[in-house]
């Protein structure tokens, strides 16, 4: 336990810490096993639900979402400089 011993005491701290977590985790899980079973069942069930869109229309949506971003980008952009200018300019003139 050599490593341990020449741990800092933060260091030392945390790996106590995690340790409890880990062993509080395993005793919720072995404690709730029927509850965490079931809830695996119904999310399994519900993932088969999921309905994928086809690869092209998942692309073009992907497309559109990027060109609206970047519109929106410039956009901000531009009222961002605009208004700067504008509020300097007013500055300016009431020195």
């Amino acid at each position: 336990m050599k490593w341990f011993t020449n741990m800092s005491t933060p260091g030392k701290v945390w790996l106590i810490i995690g340790v409890v977590a880990l062993i509080a985790a395993v005793v919720l899980c072995i404690v709730f096993r029927k509850k965490l079973a079931k809830l695996f069942r119904v999310y399994k069930s519900e993932v088969k639900k999921i309905v994928w869109f086809p690869w092209a229309q998942t692309r073009k949506s992907t497309l559109l979402v990027w060109i609206v971003l970047l519109i929106s980008a410039v956009v901000i952009c531009l009222l961002d400089l605009g208004l700067g200018e504008g509020f300097r300019a007013i500055l300016g003139k009431i020195k």
